[in-house]
């Protein structure tokens, strides 16, 4: 290669350089249209911010033990705890229903070495005043577990894994629910 040829090549940009600088100058125009999920200033379509509009909401009880962890999980994600006496407006309902599969079994002594644990939810929120839905949707999660010979390690281990149920639950319930109330 000469000297003319090499300074030919240095200087003519190629199309690889073109294309990474038009997606560098898109993504600095579209930076600014950026605006988090979880912001005050982000508006709801129930009125107010999607912050304010999960505060609002009204958690029942739930049935069952992932039912009561379920309820604290949103509570807890939802509100944080920190406005009690908040006006709400919205009504959280839900269904649960779970299931336990056998994975793997010992067969020389017949017993279930480890499992899964299914746990659904179907819920919805409604405005309480005119029952409107707002949001609905069925989230579902699978919890694994060890069965042991020890009948109380067993219990234990099925109960830890209907705990990390519920908070796997809350957290999709949660992400759903903000993007339906985002305007």
């Amino acid at each position: 290669m000469s000297s003319s040829e090499t300074a030919a090549r240095i200087i003519k940009p190629s199309r690889r350089g073109l294309a990474l600088a038009a997606a560098l100058g898109m993504a600095a125009l579209a930076g600014g249209c950026f605006q988090p999920l979880y912001s005050e200033y982000t508006a709801s379509t129930v009125g107010g911010s999607v912050k304010g509009a999960l505060r609002s909401i009204e958690f029942a009880e739930l049935k069952g033990l992932i039912g009561h962890y379920l309820r604290n999980e949103l509570v807890f994600e939802f509100d944080g705890g920190n406005e009690p006496d908040a006006q709400k407006t919205l009504k959280f309902d839900s269904a649960l229903a779970e299931s336990v599969e056998v994975v793997t079994v010992d067969y020389a002594n017949g017993r279930a070495d480890s499992a899964v644990l299914v746990a659904t939810a179907t819920w919805k929120v409604t405005r309480i005043g005119t029952g409107e839905v707002v949001s609905s949707g069925t989230n579902s999660v699978r919890e694994p577990y060890e069965r042991s010979s020890q009948r109380f390690a067993t219990v234990r281990a099925a109960r830890d894994a209907q705990i990390r149920a519920a908070k796997n639950l809350a957290g999709l319930i949660r992400g759903q629910i903000s993007a339906d109330l985002t305007s």
